[in-house]
């Protein structure tokens, strides 16, 4: 009988034969340079947390992502809970690839997962969800088996979401990072949004 190292070296070797690792996607560029030198892009699978008061510019840092993949042809789902988005107000989107989705604060959660987890699109945005509670947990293992981005926006930290990224709008252009993909954190950004 072989040896317990010999057992798991060949078993690695089986599952490097029909499950080879791949390689996870690069990060989604944000559209913003100085967001991108300092947090490496949005996740991709992955979740960004966005929050900030509203009118603070949470939608305006992902919307750069969205007007790129729109303008490329690939359809991006907003989650619109509370139904205030207004589609034609976003500038340079391509509106025939924007799926837009109102369906009430308590399916938001479920809406969201079963978006990322499609496969089909490459970002979904949940617009000031209730909290998510259960859906959290649900949510990124959609963006990993889908290999989406979630960008969740709200007006207060949500600590049980499991964000890659997470970002503070503060108003005026200034954005707080609390994490990024490159580790960096802590430090205030004075974007021109």
């Amino acid at each position: 009988m072989s040896s317990r190292t010999a057992i798991i070296a060949d078993l690695r070797a089986h599952l490097a034969k029909v499950a080879p690792m791949r390689e996870p996607p690069p990060p989604s560029p944000t559209g913003i340079d100085a967001l991108d030198a300092q947090i490496g892009g949005w996740p991709q699978p992955g979740i960004a947390h966005i929050h900030g008061a509203i009118g603070s510019g949470r939608l305006g840092l992902i919307l750069p992502a969205i007007q790129a993949h729109t303008q490329a042809g690939r359809t991006i789902a907003i989650v619109d809970p509370m139904g205030w988005l207004y589609p034609p107000g976003l500038p340079d989107v391509d509106l025939q690839h924007l799926m837009l989705i109102r369906c009430g604060s308590i399916q938001s959660g479920w809406a969201t997962t079963q978006l990322a987890g499609s496969g089909a699109l490459p970002m979904t945005v949940l617009l000031d969800p209730p909290p998510l509670s259960q859906d959290a947990s649900r949510l990124l293992r959609a963006t990993e088996s889908g290999q989406s981005t979630v960008a969740v926006l709200t007006e207060t930290p949500d600590p049980r979401l499991s964000a890659q990224v997470r970002l503070h709008c503060l108003g005026g252009g200034e954005v707080q990072i609390e994490r990024g993909l490159r580790g960096q954190s802590g430090r205030s950004l004075r974007l021109g949004l």
